[in-house]
């Protein structure tokens, strides 16, 4: 972990009077250990974890001094850095001296000094995209090839960045191993197991060598790995335990190894002394590990719900969070179109989404979520955010450009995921008075609704905003002709509000609105089951611990500003909850069962969560059920579980947090409730049979307190289902949330590329897209077996003749062209594509 310089003697306390582990170390007495023979030396590793966030480059220097400074003074001594990657881009970029000067050290202690930086910003992994935990690793790897000419080989970590499909991962760079421990476990920690080495299996079936944590070595919230501890503060006031108490307690384990990845100020002079010359304890970097160590025989099989991870939701107004998301979506968005934008003659834009790739990663930092530091999220999320929309406003542009429009506009619409969905377009216009009009893609007539008109004063042209039924093809633009005509081809009613009895019809629910604000009761229309408990008085509503007192919202429904047409509602409530006033949106569509809402809060420095007098409050951070929430109450019975999706997986946990990427839920086999979110990806079952979804925490936090003071803004949906949740299409829809369809609206086009452009044909149940980008120019396609089930995925091309061969993630080809597309469960899988002009292609 990385704070403020002011915050590291607050670290040491913190650690020292909260440390559980296993034997418990002694801090005041030196016990004796008697002399042991050791057919085998006991390996140490020592890792500086510090790099350019929070700590700065004068930090950086100065315990890369003194670091080099043992070097010279012990020679069996050996260190590597363990930061992020995104330093050395830093350093190339405005301190090329302290660059060459890391340069010369790895040339001059070549053996003794080394790079251990596994991930370009350090994230905590379980809580990015599958897609960010492959670019964190891929851009690490890059920059240290471009910069040092060397390539991480050992996957290691200080704070948790683990998950059961990292073994996948790293296999897929051509990792040699890993050393699956978390040594400063505030906000994540993993299995433990009785070996020296083995094979740590991921959730796919995939292998790659490991250094487990021991059994006894330390694994819990809050706790480091002893050894750790003991590398960082041995000799001294805080531990007299030596090696040799270490080694004694784990004299099972042959070879044994105690490795210590930490702030870079946490290391001991003292140790490095007296274990200099003393027989029987050797020093290595990670790269010697396996060389040094046996084959592994022993088998690791791990699963989510062996890595157990946290975060303080809610904290700084879940701001990075949120942000982070959309900068995650964004690029991902900008990426799929300039390729697509490439395949259509176009511009690739690389440097432009790598430069927002970069912006991102590092706002993924553990220290900047973790540790509050807005301002640097402030700075790299709307750099990689702005970027991103450069790149799809661009791409859009190019595209449209070539496609068929109307005399009065042109509507392009890009459908960004791999599979045909539906949904309603908005867009405004601006159409000459009295001039009625229809909407057509070729000579189809597309229905559409007019949302509002307002006359552009001065102008004989009045604006008018549409809503438009869209269905459309994975990965493929559609463009929609405006035209003058005598007719129009409108939509038919779905959706129903009863304002007298508060009461909302659409195709999927009949819901009861509260007076005094919230939902009373859903219920399906297709079976009649209420989906929520209406003996709670109502169902859907915000609550929190406010400045010390258990509250929840009241409002009332504003029936002056309903907007309804034929297939959307939208409405809103305003109230407060304690002193602090909301106005809450919730929108259906005819379309979806989905419920989305956007809540803004005015905050004016209540405490939000639960009280404490310590300013150094490291719990109550976590305590979601406390924090400021939206609470709902499912009709789940007898044997409700919790499912929430992981980077490449989705999984059920009866853990009482719930947290996922995109989506988390509960479901009972009969019916369940998802919470799709827009950043804030944790929720929380509560003993009343509530479950809620934390937005805000305000109160004191052990590394930095933020207490909030004006708007923030939240974005979440409620997916109801019945039935299987397996069944369910959850995660599909969690996507179709978070990646709407991107229109744009123009003067009509030149018509080359018709009114459809569709470069690939794409067919699965189970498969889902995770990339599409272009290297070099050349276009790769990454795709993963989301559901734990063998997957065939079609893939065929519509512009001339494609090839395609499946390569690791650094590029490098391991399958045969054209090989068939089948995935095991819970596979990754990229391609690269050749594309050739048919006459190419003979």
């Amino acid at each position: 972990m990385k704070f403020f310089p002011y915050l590291i003697g607050l670290l040491i306390v913190l650690l020292s009077s909260s440390l559980k582990l296993d034997g418990q170390i002694s801090r005041s007495i030196k016990k004796e250990v008697p002399p042991s023979e050791v057919l085998n030396p006991m390996y140490l590793i020592t890792y500086d974890h510090g790099g350019i966030v929070p700590w700065g480059v004068d930090h950086f220097k100065t315990y890369l001094h003194t670091a080099v400074d043992w070097l010279d003074r012990y020679p069996n001594f050996k260190i590597g850095l363990d930061n992020e990657a995104y330093a050395y881009d830093y350093m190339n970029r405005y301190d090329t001296l302290l660059l060459e000067e890391v340069r010369g050290y790895l040339k001059k202690y070549k053996g003794r000094f080394g790079i251990g930086s596994s991930t370009y910003g350090q994230p905590l992994s379980q809580f990015i995209s599958g897609e960010s935990n492959i670019r964190q690793i891929g851009y690490a790897i890059e920059t240290e090839e471009s910069l040092f000419q060397y390539s991480p080989t050992v996957y290691l970590m200080s704070e948790h960045a683990m998950h059961s499909q990292i073994p996948q991962i790293l296999k897929g760079f051509g990792f040699s191993g890993a050393i699956m421990r978390t040594h400063f476990m505030m906000y994540g920690y993993n299995p433990t197991f009785n070996s020296a080495i083995g094979w740590w299996i991921g959730m796919d079936g995939s292998r790659i060598s490991t250094i487990p944590t021991y059994k006894g070595e330390g694994n819990g919230f809050g706790w480091v790995t002893e050894d750790n501890y003991i590398l960082t503060r041995y000799p001294g006031p805080e531990c007299n335990e030596p090696l040799e108490a270490f080694r004694k307690k784990f004299s099972h384990i042959n070879p044994l190894l105690a490795t210590r990845a930490d702030d870079s100020g946490l290391r001991q002079e003292g140790l490095v002394k007296e274990y200099e010359n003393k027989p029987g304890y050797k020093w290595i970097l990670a790269d010697e590990i396996f060389p040094n160590f046996p084959a592994p025989h022993d088998e690791f099989l791990t699963l989510p719900n062996d890595f157990h991870a946290r975060m303080p939701w809610g904290y700084c107004g879940n701001e990075i969070w949120n942000r982070s998301r959309k900068a995650e979506v964004n690029v991902l968005t900008a990426e799929r179109l300039a390729a697509m934008e490439s395949l259509a003659g176009g511009e690739n834009h690389e440097d432009k989404i790598h430069e927002s790739w970069e912006n991102l990663l590092i706002a993924q930092h553990h220290d900047i979520q973790i540790c509050g530091l807005v301002n640097e999220s402030r700075k790299y999320l709307p750099a990689s955010i702005n970027l991103s929309d450069g790149i799809i406003n661009a791409s859009m542009k190019y595209v449209s450009s070539k496609m068929e429009g109307g005399d009065l506009a042109q509507i392009t619409v890009f459908n960004p995921l791999s599979w045909t969905r539906k949904e309603y377009v908005e867009t405004t216009i601006n159409v000459p008075n009295n001039v009625r009009f229809e909407i057509k893609k070729g000579n189809q007539l597309i229905p559409y609704e007019i949302l509002s008109s307002v006359h552009n004063a001065g102008k004989d042209s009045t604006k008018t905003k549409l809503l438009i039924p869209v269905e459309i093809p994975a990965l493929t633009f559609y463009s929609f002709s405006i035209v003058r005509s005598d007719q129009q081809q409108v939509t038919s009613e779905s959706i129903r509000f009863d304002k007298k009895n508060l009461q909302v019809t659409t195709p999927f629910w009949i819901i009861n609105l509260k007076k005094e604000g919230g939902i009373l009761s859903l219920v399906s229309r297709s079976t009649g089951t209420q989906l929520f408990m209406t003996e709670k008085g109502r169902s859907a509503y915000f609550a929190g611990v406010i400045n010390g007192q258990p509250i929840e919202s009241v409002g009332s429904w504003d029936l002056d500003s309903i907007l309804i047409t034929n297939n959307q509602l939208i409405l809103h409530e305003d109230g407060t909850i304690g002193a602090i006033p909301y106005r809450l949106e919730m929108k259906l569509t005819g379309f979806s069962p989905r419920i989305d809402f956007a809540a803004g809060f005015q905050f004016n420095y209540e405490k939000i969560g639960r009280l404490s007098n310590n300013k150094n409050e490291s719990a109550s951070a976590f305590l979601h059920e406390k924090k400021l929430r939206f609470k709902i109450f499912p009709a789940t019975g007898i044997g409700t579980t919790g499912i929430r999706d992981l980077p490449f997986a989705i999984a059920e946990t009866e853990e009482k947090y719930i947290d996922g990427n995109y989506w988390s839920a509960l479901a009972d086999g009969h019916t369940g409730m998802a919470f799709f979110n827009k950043g804030n990806m944790g929720s929380v079952r509560e003993p009343d049979g509530g479950f809620s979804i934390p937005l805000a925490y305000s109160m004191y936090y052990c590394w930095n307190t933020v207490i909030l003071k004006g708007g923030f803004s939240y974005e979440f949906s409620l997916y109801p289902f019945e039935g299987n949740w397996k069944e369910a299409d959850i995660h599909k829809k969690a996507l179709e949330y978070n990646f709407p369809f991107i229109s744009l609206l123009s003067e009509k086009g030149n018509g080359s590329l018709a009114n459809q452009f569709q470069p690939f044909r794409i067919s699965s149940s189970d498969v889902i897209l995770s990339a599409l980008y272009t290297k070099n120019g050349i276009p790769f396609v990454r795709f993963y077996e989301s559901g734990g089930l063998k997957g065939v995925m079609n893939l065929n091309c519509n512009i001339g003749s494609c090839k395609y061969t499946e390569v690791d993630f650094r590029g490098n080809e391991i399958g045969k062209k054209n090989q068939n597309l089948v995935f095991n469960p819970w596979q990754i899988k990229t391609l690269k594509l050749n594309i050739y002009d048919k006459e190419q292609s003979h």
